[in-house]
Parts: C-alpha cells; sequence; structure tokens
C-alpha cells in the first residue's frame, strides 16, 4: 500500500474508531462564533506543552479574572503578575504572559492586516503570525485550520510519531514537508484535515503512546512499519 492509500485508510479506520469529544479539545472547544480570532489563538498558546485540561482551565481562569473580557486590551491593561498568576496551571507562565502580551501588541497594531487575514493563503497567514514571539508553526497551523478554515495541516508529538511509526514519513521530515504532502494528499479537504488532526491526536492519547503503545489493541497494526519490526524482534 503507498504512502497516500495508507493515509487515507488510516482516517477512514480512525473515525469508525472515535468520537472525539470536545471538552478534550482546546480548538474544538473555542470553535464558537462567540469566540473572537484573538481569544482563539490565546487557547491554542495556553495549550503548547500541556494538556487541554490544564489549558481550557487557565483559559477559564484568565477569563473570570478579567472580569470576562478577553481581548488585546484587557490583557494589556492587567499587571504582569496577575496575568501569570491567572494562567500558572498551564505551566510556563512567564513565557506564555510574555507571548500574550506579544499578541495583544500584535492585534493593536495590525488591525488592517488582521481585517484582511481570511482572504490571505495559509503560507501568508503563518509568515505573520509565526513573527509573533511565542508562536511557533503548530500554534499558527491550529488557528489557520480550525478557525479560518483554510487548507494546513497542523502537527503534534502524537501525530508526528504516529505517521513516522506508520512509515508514511521519516522522523527526520520536516514540518513544513510534513504538513504540504498531508494537505495534497487530501487536496485541500479541509474537513478530513480538521477530522485527521484530531483523530490522530485522540489514537496518539489512548493507544499509540511514546511509551509502551498497545500494538496488539491497535487496529493500524497491520499498516504498521514498527509493529511489524516489534513482531520479528520478538520472533
Amino acid at each position: 500500500m503507498t504512502s497516500v492509500n495508507t493515509i487515507v485508510e488510516v482516517l477512514k479506520r480512525l473515525e469508525t474508531l472515535y468520537r472525539p469529544k470536545v471538552e478534550d479539545y482546546i480548538a474544538l472547544n473555542l470553535l464558537k462564533p462567540s469566540v473572537s480570532d484573538f481569544e482563539f489563538l490565546v487557547g491554542v498558546i495556553l495549550s503548547q506543552n500541556t494538556s487541554d485540561k490544564n489549558a481550557l482551565k487557565s483559559l477559564n481562569a484568565l477569563r473570570n479574572g478579567l472580569g470576562g473580557i478577553l481581548n488585546p486590551d484587557s490583557i494589556l491593561s492587567t499587571p504582569l503578575e496577575k496575568l501569570e498568576s491567572l494562567i500558572k496551571s498551564a505551566g510556563l507562565a512567564k513565557r506564555r504572559t510574555k507571548t500574550l502580551i506579544a499578541l495583544a501588541n500584535w492585534f493593536k497594531e495590525n488591525n488592517e492586516v488582521i481585517q484582511k487575514l481570511r482572504e490571505l493563503e495559509p503560507k501568508e497567514i503563518r509568515e505573520l503570525l509565526t513573527k509573533i514571539y511565542g508562536i511557533g508553526l503548530k500554534t499558527a497551523d491550529v488557528y489557520i485550520l480550525m478557525k479560518l478554515n483554510k487548507p494546513t495541516f497542523p502537527i503534534d508529538t502524537h501525530i508526528r510519531r504516529i505517521l513516522s511509526r506508520l512509515g508514511i514519513f521519516s522522523t527526520t521530515d520536516g514540518y513544513e514537508y510534513i504538513s504540504s504532502v498531508v494537505v495534497s494528499i487530501f487536496n485541500n479537504n479541509i474537513d478530513s484535515l480538521k477530522k485527521l488532526h484530531i483523530l490522530l491526536i485522540e489514537h496518539g492519547r489512548k493507544v499509540c503512546k511514546a511509551k509502551k503503545p498497545l500494538c496488539t489493541q491497535c487496529l493500524l497494526n497491520d499498516l504498521c512499519h514498527y509493529y511489524t519490526a516489534v513482531k520479528q524482534g520478538s520472533q
């Protein structure tokens, strides 16, 4: 089976297995018309290098601490120490606070650009956002795909691990290469890209774990190079 056919089959199988809960994913939790682009990005920033549960806890604490108003002005008018205290449950509070302030300043200073974001190509949006302190490719891509509904493919540690174990990509393949290939395979289909992103994370959390993966229970093991190597090594 080619890599193209494999990844399409992976999505097909995972769709039959999982029904991800909105509360388990901050990006899904924030897909509401009432949530601004700024608030969505704040939530994704809070989810960097921590669980979505901790990120949501910090986001709710931040909302409450700012009187229910989460926008660039409320961030910039709040003392640094208070911001750090409000988001401490997500960890790395000092670094995240610096990123939130940089994001708030960027939104304040680039209103015309922000109004036209939805007219730009994903690559252009990514280049703009990754110039902001603390915002990397994955954070930018989650926003571009999930909130702006534009074709890109965010890659976290779960996704990279699964795709490399399956043999679809190498562990040395770069982020942008993997993302662009996946987008191409699904022919820019937003719905498929969103589903694959969430379902691979779900599978990584529950089955294809970094340590002690549950290979014998995995519905993808017949496609998996890693599992084949493990079986051969045990014989």
